[in-house]
């Protein structure tokens, strides 16, 4: 009996997830649980509450002088979140 190819057991269950459209909520927690591996520990600490809806990611920071220095760079961090899971899943960024 000959083998076909070998596939490691995390594809399989990534395809099988995509087939199915269940990874949709697993790459969204992905993207929360990467804020503070893309922003650092000190915006980590600033921020209050973080959650995602609808591929926007919703950020809650405690200050105000935080949330506008990161607005310039809303783009950029889009981007490094985006290559950090490594699929397109936050299309916005809304910092409060």
């Amino acid at each position: 009996m000959k083998r076909k190819a070998v596939q490691p057991i995390s594809d399989i269950l990534k395809e099988y997830l995509k087939e199915k459209k269940l990874n949709q909520g697993l790459l969204e927690n992905r993207a929360i649980q990467y804020w503070e591996k893309v922003l650092g520990p000190s915006v980590a600490r600033s921020t209050r509450r973080i959650y995602m809806y609808q591929g926007t990611l919703y950020v809650e920071l405690n200050s105000s002088v935080l949330r506008n220095e990161l607005l310039m760079w809303k783009d950029r961090i889009i981007i490094n979140l985006n290559q950090a899971i490594g699929d397109e899943v936050v299309m916005d960024l809304v910092l409060k």
